[in-house]
């Protein structure tokens, strides 16, 4: 468990970070290697290490009657320099890169124009050069790109820069991963609104500029970008037409966000029905897809290249599946997590879940610590979370029941199965998510428990058969993929009935004011108080059996009668 303390006091470091430099005004980023520091001094926290006490020690008798005082074992203080370290090391990573850089000449944003510029048609104009830096999306009539630029024309002056600007256009022209680009219009700062900062939400992705009344043109020369990159998304779009072809709306938009991670097809209409009931969760990848690739990739790696070289393989496939569905933060945590648990089978070690998730966290904002701030990463973590922590109980307690009152027979039949794996499973996720879904939305969902223990058991099959279908007709094999894929039509149709019809039920969802920051950390006090509490409460016990003896002795002793009669006077 040393991992996930580390990991911990590394991230409350980065939330640290942000406090302190907002406390103190730091203009500017701090050096960004300044957190290597602290971590490089890790190995030296061996040298606090204290020897253990003899086991002889240990295991001999120590009647307090006899005069003996019991030896307490001293704690090496080589964890608390450690947790200092990666608590300093989080805060030089945050301030080595803040959410609002420093800009100098050389960087796109600082040529942006203020948000409220972003709609005058007189606002000067620039021209960018540079590469489409994302899987283009497409939503209605509207299309989504990432520009990474290379030069600025601005005034009649050609400039290097570097960074990376966001646009829609219309969808007359397809756009792919990788064509060199031509874009003029209004270079603008992301707005911040009065309960959304999307100038936050987009500096998580690295993004700090925005175009606005944008005019593109493509052109000559070869593609740019990762030939990787570029590979997975011409998967990625094939995928992606074979779906809109076989399955009719909103089936489709439905299975490219269960499926590849394209969500921008969805309607709004059914995206907010899916919030209301708090089934979103569905539509995103999660780490369910990554387990059944891991799964698919390990046992087909196996049969060809043996059990310990087919490890690599799988971790390699996971990374890459990653990359091919949008590689965000919940779907890089959720491959990590996957990594480990894969190489751990590799090594015939046992995987724990929680440092799993801890080191799968802590690897993310090392490599971006605005990641921290991710909705989607937290939520999903929080889940995970819940899943390991909360369900064992809740399930032991179910388990209780049936037996007080003589039905533990029933618990070991298929209506007990269905409880424990999909009722209690999804209370516990529902139990460490919705306090974060209240904060963040404002809203708290009813009817959530209940629609997503109806649309449970039809999600194996949209993923199992529906990556079946997509795989088919990549390959070439559309007749076959078209069939397969009726299956999880089927279940798509049953799973927006569902949440059509809890949706329109009589307080679905409700509207929660005033849950803020103080709300939030009470309520999962509170759950950490009923989940621990028989540990609470033998801590307790100890310390009024500590005070209890001769409470009265200390307060009249010389030395507390002296300070009393001081304070006194």
């Amino acid at each position: 468990m040393t991992l996930l303390y580390l990991a911990l006091a590394y991230m409350a470091g980065i939330l640290a970070g942000r406090i302190l430099c907002d406390w103190l005004g730091l203009a500017c980023p701090l050096p960004g290697w300044l957190w290597l520091i602290p971590l490089a001094l890790l190995p030296l926290t061996l040298l606090f290490t204290r020897k253990p006490e003899p086991a002889a020690a240990a295991s001999l008798r120590w009647p307090v009657s006899a005069g003996f005082e019991v030896p307490v074992e001293r704690r090496s203080p080589a964890l608390a320099v450690a947790l200092v370290l990666c608590l300093a090391a989080g805060a030089l990573r945050y301030a080595g890169q803040p959410f609002t850089p420093c800009w100098t000449p050389a960087d796109l944003a600082y040529y942006n124009l203020p948000a409220n510029q972003a709609f005058e048609r007189s606002a000067p104009q620039v021209t960018v050069t540079g590469a489409i830096d994302s899987y283009p999306l497409v939503a209605d009539v509207k299309q989504q790109l990432v520009i990474d630029a290379d030069t600025l024309e601005v005034d009649g002056q050609v400039r290097p820069v570097s960074g990376k600007v966001r646009l829609s256009t219309g969808i007359r022209e397809r756009y792919t991963y990788g064509q060199p680009v031509r874009v003029t219009g209004r270079l603008v700062t992301p707005p911040v609104f009065e309960d959304f900062s999307y100038k936050e939400y987009l500096a998580r992705k690295g993004i700090h500029s925005l175009f606005y009344s944008a005019r593109i043109d493509v052109l000559a020369g070869d593609a740019q970008g990762s030939p990787l990159l570029a590979a997975l998304y011409a998967v990625r779009q094939r995928g992606e037409s074979f779906l809109n072809r076989t399955l009719p709306e909103p089936y489709a938009g439905l299975a490219n966000g269960m499926l590849l991670g394209i969500e921008s097809g969805i309607p709004d209409e059914l995206y907010d029905q899916f919030n209301a009931t708090g089934s979103s969760h569905v539509i995103v990848i999660s780490g369910s897809n990554v387990a059944l690739i891991a799964g698919v990739i390990m046992a087909l790696m196996v049969r060809l290249v043996g059990g310990k070289r087919a490890v690599w393989f799988t971790v390699a496939g996971i990374a890459c599946y990653a990359l091919l569905v949008g590689g965000d933060a919940a779907v890089m945590r959720a491959a990590v997590m996957g990594s480990l648990a894969v190489i751990a089978t590799g090594l015939n070690r046992r995987s724990t879940g929680l440092v799993s998730l801890g080191a799968a966290c802590a690897l993310m904002t090392l490599l971006n610590p605005l990641a921290l701030w991710d909705v989607g990463l937290q939520l999903s973590s929080a889940a995970t979370a819940g899943l390991m922590l909360v369900a064992p109980g809740m399930i032991a307690g179910f388990r209780g029941l049936l037996k007080r009152v003589n039905l533990a027979a029933v618990g070991r039949g298929p209506v007990g199965s269905f409880f424990e794996e999909s009722v209690m499973v999804t209370l516990a996720a529902n139990v460490t998510t919705l306090p974060l879904v209240v904060y963040y939305f404002g809203r708290l969902s009813v009817v959530s428990l209940l629609t997503n223990v109806l649309i449970l058991p039809a999600q194996p099959p949209i993923m199992l058969a529906g990556s079946a279908g997509v795989v088919a007709g990549i390959a070439g094999l559309e007749p076959v993929g078209q069939w397969i894929l009726a299956l999880p039509w089927l279940c798509l149709t049953w799973t927006v009935g569902v949440v059509q019809w809890t949706a329109a039920l009589p307080g679905a969802s409700l509207e929660i004011a005033g849950y803020g920051l103080g709300a939030l950390l009470a309520t999962y006090t509170a759950i950490v108080v009923v989940k621990e509490r028989s540990r609470l409460r033998r801590l307790f016990d100890r310390l009024r059996t500590w005070a209890a003896p001769d409470w009265w002795g200390r307060l009249i002793s010389p030395a507390a009668a002296s300070g009393l009669a001081l304070t006194t006077v």
